[in-house]
């Protein structure tokens, strides 16, 4: 990989890759691989779900943009600012599809409990943080020293599991990786990302490094890989109907690692697969979206979908001011 400074475009292009994907997997997530096998055009355009208009994206999101915007305001990673956009997502109403640690801990913090202390550690070990870091990737891509620090930051105020913190680290690292990179070396990406989560996970750190192998597999078999590394013990995984990707943040991460990697070039490409893998396609599309947007800029996402995505020219005017506020 050839280290490049990142362009305005890459963090737009990640703030909207994430909303993109995240609200063409909305209207999917749950239902399983063999399902969404029988749809053709997934990348056609958005669909409405539950009672939302086509275009609105979940919690991913909103949540992304939360913490991007902490970090305009703040000029850093803060998690007391972070705390303060979360709290007004939820106290405003409009949080969609919220994921249960992030909302006990979120419904804590305006209990009034200090930012650092309103997640418990032996929390579920869900996908809450890595789906919503990919800001920290962009603002530390030229700081690896700080980037786990500030990962970690952004994901305490709401999950400490040790997992979730690892995984919020990958994606973090994966990003920054991504934007500053011309061309994206398998091996060396995944040594990388592997690398940035050891003091965090071995095991975690271990199966990011087996996507090398992954990558070479019949798609099904890779899948029920990363599915596995997520554990047995996983209730996801045994309620799952059909084959899906769990809301554990192993096989969230993994598999969205692995979506980027077979088409790194290809935004539409690594979302469309990020969705076909079933169950929690919300989020994988939203971390592939956001990892691929990084890494190929905004024009790489169809105009159509930046055009009819829920908030579009706020979220592309809140990139412009991320990349402002890092290079100000």
């Amino acid at each position: 990989m050839n280290p490049i400074q990142p362009r305005e475009d890459q963090f737009i292009g990640a703030l909207l890759g994430c909303a993109v994907g995240d609200a063409l997997g909305a209207p999917l997530e749950g239902r399983s691989r063999e399902e969404i096998a029988k749809i053709t055009d997934l990348m056609a355009g958005f669909h409405p779900f539950r009672s939302y208009s086509a275009g609105q994206f979940t919690d991913d999101t909103q949540q992304t943009v939360a913490i991007a915007q902490s970090m305009v305001d703040a000029g850093r990673v803060d998690g007391a600012a972070i705390a303060r956009e979360f709290a007004k997502l939820w106290e405003s109403g409009e949080i969609v599809g919220q994921g249960p640690v992030a909302d006990r801990a979120v419904k804590r913090l305006i209990a009034g409990v200090p930012w650092h202390e309103a997640a418990e550690t032996d929390d579920l070990p869900l996908n809450g943080s890595a789906m919503r870091v990919s800001p920290v990737g962009l603002w530390n891509f030229d700081r690896t020293d700080q980037l786990a620090a500030d990962a970690t930051i952004s994901s305490i105020v709401t999950h400490q599991h040790p997992l979730a913190i690892a995984g919020a680290i990958a994606i973090a690292t994966a990003v920054a990786i991504t934007c500053t990179s011309s061309e994206i070396d398998a091996n060396s990406f995944l040594r990388l990302t592997s690398e940035s989560v050891a003091g965090h996970g071995e095991e975690f750190a271990s199966h990011i490094l087996a996507l090398r192998d992954w990558l070479a597999l019949d798609e099904t078999a890779a899948l029920e890989a990363m599915v596995a590394a997520g554990g047995e013990e996983s209730p996801w995984a045994k309620r799952r109907k059909g084959f899906g990707i769990p809301a554990t943040v192993e096989p969230t991460v993994l598999t969205s690692l692995y979506a980027f990697l077979k088409c790194p070039d290809d935004y539409p490409a690594a979302v469309e697969c990020s969705i076909r893998v079933g169950g929690d396609v919300d989020t994988t599309a939203a971390i592939t979206g956001a990892i691929s947007g990084a890494h190929n800029g905004v024009d790489a996402i169809p105009g159509h979908l930046v055009a009819s995505v829920k908030d579009s020219a706020a979220i592309r005017d809140l990139g412009a001011r991320l990349f402002a506020a890092k290079f100000a």
